[in-house]
Parts: structure tokens; sequence; C-alpha cells
């Protein structure tokens, strides 16, 4: 009997599986074979993606790097910081916090900075911040500098390092947006958050390598300062790659500039200037741009709050911003190390392995969901799912942690928990990882990008540094809450993603305004159906036709205009 039923299971597998592809398309190999193709048909926007996303591995790389120096001896004996836990726990989380101050201020300007003298100028502006900070950072307590002065210089190296990674974090996926094809906006846009997650894991290795070298050496400085030298890479190879790169054409058109830009979608496109598609998206452009004029900060203020559902799709950047903040992921980066050491990984060579091996499950199922998820199944599906799936972990090490308040007892238990840490990880990168980024830059309005994506990332940057202060002190006080906490917010974002967010992959960025001109909830509502099915990156159309007289305005009669808006969208 026994061996009947287990023959049934190879069955019943291979039906499960031929289910899983009818319904959702899962084909990884046929999947990644189109995406090779993709990338060589596109390469040049690839190309443009990959040189302004060395800014997301400067945002990675610094983040990363100082939870595995803050623990280490030298740093400690370096900086006068040998002193009671409570104390340290708290000089320690301002240590990481001072990087997100900067940051805060660095996304601030980038309203100022980038949509006056573009997202490539401001890119390089962002360099060299970073340069400054960094310079800074390795000089400390050198040439006989006390451990009080090198704290303060420390501090202002970070925050000014923070300043250029803000500014960062901000144009990076507003630049890419609006270079890219609607096709695979998504997947570019997402690499940014590749990028980050290399940064963070590459440092993290850093940290191992050094530790493997020196242990727990208390005079060796360069345990510390080297890995500060080595964060210089990502910076030197934004600026050596966005040299060559153009500005966006979206940015040169609203500056009436639509030779440049036509050139600029040309050659992005890889096609002649003569090219239907390329004249199609210059039109698109212009169309969407016409009648408008450059708008200074008060005035596109005023516009992203002239109505309740303008004030709401402006709001966007922050509200997926700071869902992604509270998931909890960056106490995970920052402090892994320490949540390691708890789960059972005792010893610094061990918590510090386990934290590089995380760093490395990220950077895989980030490639993999921008690979073979973004653009197939689209961002609602993923931040819902990817959501569900970060949320239980945290819930099960909530409880393992609350059973086992004040034990050592490793045991199988103890191991789930660790496992428990790189599924959430895992699932965090299939959904709030990458979605928020090409979800919240294509949602805005073009002449409002600026000053909403500054916002948005300011909205980051603001509880990035909050929970990175509170992390350390939660893990003190309540240990146990802390992951509850997370995983209830995390559900909490879940719930939003379903009821008021629609599906924004397919559109080109000037036909998406459409979503938000009828009923939200509807329309959200009606693209959950896509939780359940393969989305292909094809637009699904607004629930209520829009009432656009820029659109509509030319056509004559009721018969042409009904016409017009069933080309346009898909009546539900």
């Amino acid at each position: 009997m026994a061996g009947r039923l287990l023959r049934l299971v190879p069955l019943c597998v291979a039906l499960i599986s031929n289910e899983v592809q009818t319904r959702m398309g899962w084909n990884p190999i046929a999947q990644t074979v189109d995406v090779a193709r993709d990338m060589k048909a596109n390469r040049r926007q690839y190309w443009m993606a990959l040189s302004a996303c060395w800014g997301g591995m400067m945002f990675g790389w610094d983040t990363g790097l100082i939870g595995g120096i803050l623990p280490r001896t030298s740093f400690k004996k370096s900086f006068g910081l040998d002193v009671d836990t409570a104390a340290y726990a708290n000089l320690s989380g301002w240590i990481v916090s001072v990087l997100q101050a900067g940051c805060f201020f660095g996304a601030m300007s980038a309203a100022v900075i980038a949509e006056r003298w573009g997202r490539r100028v401001a890119l390089f502006v962002a360099a060299f911040f970073f340069f400054l900070g960094s310079v800074l950072q390795i000089a400390c307590v050198s040439g006989g500098q006390s451990p009080g002065a090198g704290l303060i210089q420390l501090y202002i190296g970070r925050a000014l390092g923070g300043f250029g990674v803000g500014l960062v974090s901000v144009v990076v996926p507003m630049y890419i947006s609006e270079s890219s094809s609607k096709a695979i906006r998504g997947r570019l846009t997402g690499m940014y958050q590749l990028a980050i997650v290399v940064g963070i894991a590459v440092s993290f290795w850093i940290n191992y390598a050094f530790l493997q070298r020196y242990g727990a050496d208390e005079n060796a400085v360069a345990q510390w300062r080297v890995p500060f030298a080595l964060q210089l890479i990502p910076g030197v190879l934004l600026v050596a790659t966005m040299i060559f790169e153009k500005e966006s054409p979206r940015w040169l058109a609203e500056r009436g500039r639509w030779e440049e830009s036509l050139a600029v979608i040309a050659r992005l496109r890889d096609r002649p200037i003569t090219d239907p598609q390329v004249m199609e998206e210059a039109d698109a452009i212009r169309a969407d741009l016409e009648g408008r004029v450059r708008l200074s900060l008060l005035e596109q203020f005023r516009e992203a709050t002239s109505s309740k559902k303008m004030f709401y799709r402006c709001s966007l950047p922050f509200i997926l911003m700071a869902f992604q903040q509270w998931t909890g992921v960056n106490s995970m980066n920052y402090y892994s190390p320490i949540i390691f050491e708890e789960l059972g990984m005792k010893g610094d060579t061990a918590s510090l392995l386990g934290t590089g091996i995380y760093g490395v499950v990220k950077i895989v199922m980030t490639l993999t969901v921008l690979s073979l998820g973004m653009e197939q199944y689209g961002r609602k599906a993923l931040l819902v799912w990817g959501g569900v799936g970060q949320a239980l972990p945290m819930f099960y090490i909530a409880g393992y942690r609350q059973i086992r308040e004040g034990s050592d007892k490793i045991d199988g238990a103890s191991y789930v928990a660790i496992l428990a840490i790189y599924l959430y990880v895992s699932l965090y990168s299939f959904g709030w990882s990458v979605a928020p980024w090409p979800a919240m830059s294509e949602s805005v309005p073009n002449h409002l990008r600026s000053l909403t994506m500054s916002v948005g990332l300011m909205s980051n940057w603001l509880f990035n540094f909050t929970i990175s202060k509170i992390t350390p002190i939660l893990l003190n006080k309540i240990k146990w809450g802390t992951y509850l906490l997370f995983g209830c917010t995390t559900m909490t974002a879940v719930v939003w993603a379903v009821l008021f967010l629609p599906e924004t992959g397919g559109y080109a960025i000037e036909d998406i305004h459409q979503l938000f001109e009828g009923s939200l909830t509807a329309q959200s509502l009606r693209d959950t159906k896509y939780l359940f099915k393969r989305y292909d990156n094809r637009a699904g159309g607004a629930v209520t036709p829009p009432h656009d007289d820029r659109h509509l305005g030319d056509v004559e009669s009721a018969g042409e205009i009904e016409k017009e808006k069933d080309e346009r969208i898909e009546k539900v």
C-alpha cells in the first residue's frame, strides 16, 4: 500500500507543476532565454541602467559596512567606545543613524539639484559628497587625533557621505525610469535594488575577510580603516561610467530641448530618429508636457495637492518607501551580526559569516525576481505575496524568542529560527525590496517627479534613521516584540497594496494617470486578478474611463470619443 502511495507522489507533483505553469506561466528556462534576448536587443538601455546603478551600490556598501565594523575591538578602542552595554547600544545607534540624517537632507536637496541642473549632473554632485565623506572617515584618529575628536570627525564624514547617498537614492530610480522603455522599465528600475543588495553583501564579506585576517587584535586599525577606503570603489565607477551617458529624455523635453530628447530616445532604443517607435514615444512625451510651463517647487506642491486624487498619487513614493522601511529590513542589514548571535550563531566569525550568507541570498533572490518576476507578474503581486511571506518568518522568530527568553539552548527550533531569517530576506527580495522602486517612480506625473520622488526618499531615510536608532534599543528592551512589530507592520502594508494600489506595469508613463481618475479601490481590487495569473506586462486598463481633455479634446463627435476611449483603455 505504501509503495503504491509513493508511486503516486511523482504524478501528483507533475499535476501540480502543470497547473502552476498553466495558471502562472512559470517556465524559468524559457523566461531566462527571453531575458537574455531582451538584454541583447536593449543593450544600451541595460548599460544606461547599470551605469546609474553604481549609485545603488554606494548606498548598499555604505549602509551595510558599519554593522560589521561596530563590534570590532579595534574600532571600539580607536574611538573610545568600550563602555557598558546600554550606553554602547545607544552610541552605536547614533553612529549608524547619522548616515541616515545626511541621507534625509540629500534626498531633500534632490528636488532642487535634479530639477534645476538635471539628473546626470545630480549624480556627479552626489559622488562628490560621497568621496568627501569617505575620506573624512578614512582619516579619523590619524596624526595623533584624540578618540573624541575622531568620533566627531566620523560623525561629520558619515553625514556628508550620507548626503551623497541620499541624493543618489532619489536620482537613480528617477533617471532610469525616465529613460527606459515601458516593456522593461520595471526590470531596469529594479536593478537599483539589486545594486544595493550587492553593495551590502560585498561590505559584509569584506568585514568577514578582515575579521579572519586580524581577529580580535585591538591595535589593528586597518580592520576598520581599509573597509572605509574600499567603499570609494562604487563611487569611482559611477563617475567613470556616467560620463558617457546622456541626460534623461523627459528632463530635456520638459525644458523644450526636443531635438536632444529625441536623439537620446533614439540612442537608447538603438534606432534611427525617424523610427516610428521613437517618434511615437517622443510624441507621447510632448503631448503630456504640452501647455505646461516649468513649475517652481511651490507651484509643484500646489499642483500635487490640487485634488484628493492628485495628492494620493503624488503620495505614493512616500507611502511605498515608508512601508518598505517598516518591514524591518534595514534593522536586519545593520544589526544582523547581533541578531544571528541571539539566534544561536555564537562568536564574531559565526555571526558575520551568517550575515555574509544572508547577503548572498538577497542577491540571488533579487536577480531572480528581476529576471523572472517583475515584468511577468507585475508590481502588485510581488508586493502582496512577498509581504505575506516576509511577515510569517517574523512571527515565528517572535514566538521563538519569547519562549526561549533567557535560554542559551541550541536545538532544532534554533536552526529553524536562523532559517526563518533567510526565508524572510528571500521573500523581502521577492517583493518589498524591488517592486516599490518602479511602482513609485512611474506612478507620479512627469512634471512633479522631482518633488514627489524627493519627498518619497525623505520618508525612506526618515524611517531608516528612526529604525536604525531604535532597533538596538528594541532588541535590548522588548526583545521578541521587535520581530512581532515588524511582522504586523508588514501585514499592514500587504492590506494596503491589495486595496489601494493599482497595477502600474505595462503602461507608458504618460498614460498611468488613467488608473487614478476613477475609483481607486475598484481599480485596485480589479487588479488583484494578477495575484493569481501571469501578467506579462500587459496593461489592463482603467476601470473607469478617464475624462482627459488633453487627450480627448480634439475629437469632434461622441462616436469618435467612444472609439478613442476603447482604444486607450479596457472597460471592466
